[in-house]
């Protein structure tokens, strides 16, 4: 898979991950910290934000994404699909998002992590990147009921199918409004909505979906839970395990060549702004691929991963 985009990283990268990893080790217990260590949190955002933000935004976005890590463990894929634990779970986040207390049903210590993240974001952000960012986590929770719903069904999804659910549970947007915060962010909320960068930014969600599918493939066939993940999905539908992992990164290969001609189109006529959040969606492409490369030993099945794969 080729992405021809530029690496970036932050100076911190190093403090960024320790710090994030010092955090969350308040609210959870020794073998989950075990277990989120692996997923190196804050290497992602230290891979995809602007190598020079400021370290205080880069420690907010960190522990959002360890959250994040460890709410969908706990409440996705260590559940079974049709555990009554789901819903009232993501019910209570999102009380909290929308500035209520939580009912509890995500546990205290994920409920009051939660709060804590937001407090870091505040303190961040503007109000109106808050808000979007707001939005955008709205959605990834409300994705995660139609991920479950594809586990419970029993019946194979359709690739178009699964493509949809998976373009919101991969959790890019609210990543890529923090990511815009960490340039500066000079979009507004016009802008951010014109229906070029909407596309674009799907096309950079699709890609970072379905090229952690190929790295999450054996570890997600091997779970108990069943997890559908794109070449799963097509060798449901008939292809081997070599053609489904080809026709994957196939799929996300075209779609990054699909980017750059749709942002090279829309380029000249773009506002400053917009342009600003071009950067942040390579960002956001490129930096995920590269953490998938660091934390391969975090997939069951695969060996160390290398820049030459």
């Amino acid at each position: 898979m080729s992405l021809p985009f530029p690496p970036t990283c932050h100076p911190a990268v190093e403090d960024i991950e320790r710090e994030a990893m010092t955090w969350v080790s308040e609210f959870v217990d020794v073998p989950t910290l075990r277990h989120l260590e692996k997923t190196r949190a804050g290497r992602i955002a230290a891979r995809t934000a602007a190598p020079q933000a400021s370290v205080d935004l880069l420690h907010a976005y960190s522990r959002m994404l360890a959250w994040g890590f460890w709410f969908d463990d706990e409440f996705v894929d260590d559940l079974s699909a049709t555990s009554p634990l789901h819903l009232p779970a993501i019910a209570s986040v999102l009380d909290i998002l929308d500035g209520r207390r939580g009912t509890g049903a995500a546990g205290e210590a994920m409920e009051t992590a939660l709060v804590d993240v937001m407090s870091g974001l505040r303190l961040v952000l503007t109000r109106e990147q808050f808000s979007r960012w707001c939005t955008e986590l709205r959605l990834w929770f409300a994705s995660m009921t139609l991920q479950n719903q594809m586990r419970a069904t029993g019946v194979t999804p359709s690739v178009a199918t699964y493509k949809t659910t998976r373009l919101y549970t991969v959790c890019s947007f609210a990543c890529i409004v923090l990511i815009d915060a960490s340039w500066g962010d000079h979009i507004r909320w016009n802008d951010y909505h014109d229906p070029r960068l909407t596309s674009l930014r799907h096309r950079a969600a699709n890609v970072t979906a379905w090229q952690n599918d190929v790295f999450s493939y054996f570890a997600e066939e091997r779970h108990p839970g069943k997890f559908w993940n794109l070449p799963a999905v097509y060798r449901a539908h008939g292809l081997d395990i070599g053609e489904a992992l080809i026709k994957t990164v196939q799929d996300a290969t075209d779609e990054v060549a699909a980017f750059s001609r749709e942002a090279t189109t829309a380029g000249p006529s773009l506002s400053s702004g917009q342009k600003f959040h071009l950067r942040s969606l390579t960002g956001w492409m490129r930096g995920c691929h590269d953490w998938s490369l660091e934390a391969a030993e975090r997939y069951v099945g695969w060996g160390t991963a290398t820049e030459d794969g």
